[in-house]
């Protein structure tokens, strides 16, 4: 199906992006919010005998393109303040606001599904013995990667030739941009969900401190509104667009981007900050004070993903083996059956 230029309802109305102060505001809000998680999961990475961890590299990626994004917004409003101007500089201004929002777009499937692979990375550390969970990460991490290629190559390849995308006097067509958005959005709110569900059953089974099961409460809550937030931005925007609110429908998709964007980081930040809450705020984790020792053994001993962990784990397996057989060997002689010597 072919469609307009994505750039046809900006040039063709007096209105531009619609980007008021109402829409930069959420944005710095929640990208500042998300620069403090990450840089405290940093912290917490640095001063624990964890180390870092892939899934760290791929939270700092997402969050770079995240404050890009609210870098792009904030000039997004600087155009939209100048409405008032001759048409030849409205067209180049507009036409930038256009390339601004092609950046935005491919900047916001690369960000959230960095963070979506960085949730399944964790997982499979915290459930690595649990292979039913190892096998449905595996599979997760292959629709990720096939959803950012369609996100991002379909915005790439939207219109031909590209430029015609924040150029609507360049000859040559472009696909249904609704479809496009349909589509990634359907596939984005499936893996949310997945993600947010898949270790529920597990957790759910732990026998857990009362403060260390509110704690999770707290993580697994903001993952939920992550996946609200995603159903909503899907929601809205085809509401005010079928409504031919085009421009209200493009304020929403920025909040509400940027703000799934930025909550699933702190989200996926506070997985990991058990240690720097230990260390800084005990009364939120543990029932009684622990020993730094007591603390790490229990944390290795939820995770059981850590180098150590496995290794203790192996090292208890083999003193089993060898007192089966030692047991086996010390096992009174049947009568009428002599040893041999």
């Amino acid at each position: 199906m072919h469609g307009h230029s994505p750039s046809w309802f900006i040039l063709s109305s007096e209105a531009t992006a619609d980007i008021h102060i109402d829409t930069l505001v959420p944005a710095i809000v929640f990208t500042v919010l998300a620069c403090v998680m990450v840089a405290l999961r940093w912290y917490g990475r640095l001063c624990s005998a964890c180390g870092i961890k892939t899934e760290d590299y791929f939270v700092t990626a997402a969050l770079l393109l995240s404050i890009a994004n609210t870098v792009m917004i904030g000039g997004e409003y600087k155009i939209d303040g100048h409405r008032k101007v001759e048409d030849a500089s409205r067209y180049s201004s507009l036409a930038f606001m256009m390339k601004l929002v092609f950046a935005q777009s491919i900047f916001y499937h690369l960000s959230i599904n960095l963070v979506k692979a960085s949730f399944i990375l964790q997982y499979t550390r915290l459930f690595s013995l649990t292979p039913s969970i190892m096998y449905t990460c595996y599979t997760l991490l292959v629709f990720v990667v096939a959803a950012t290629a369609w996100g991002v190559l379909g915005v790439v390849f939207l219109c031909s030739p590209v430029q015609k995308y924040w150029d609507m006097t360049v000859p040559g067509k472009c696909m249904d941009a609704e479809t496009h958005f349909w589509s990634t959005s359907i596939i984005g709110i499936v893996l949310d969900w997945t993600i947010w569900i898949l270790p529920i059953p597990v957790v759910g089974g732990l026998k857990l401190p009362r403060r260390q099961r509110m704690s999770l409460l707290v993580v697994f809550g903001l993952g939920g509104f992550v996946c609200v937030v995603s159903i909503l931005r899907l929601l809205l925007v085809r509401e005010f667009a079928h409504e031919n609110q085009v421009t209200k429908s493009g304020t929403y998709a920025l909040i509400l981007s940027t703000i799934e964007v930025n909550v699933a980081l702190s989200c996926a930040s506070l997985l990991v900050m058990k240690p720097l809450l230990v260390r800084y705020l005990p009364v939120l984790i543990s029932e009684k004070p622990v020993t730094a020792r007591q603390d790490l053994r229990r944390f290795s001993d939820f995770t059981e993903v850590f180098s150590a962990g496995l290794d203790d784990l192996e090292k208890a397996m083999e003193r089993a083996r060898r007192e089966r057989r030692r047991d086996t060997m010390m096992s009174p002689t049947p009568t009428g059956v002599r040893s041999p010597r």
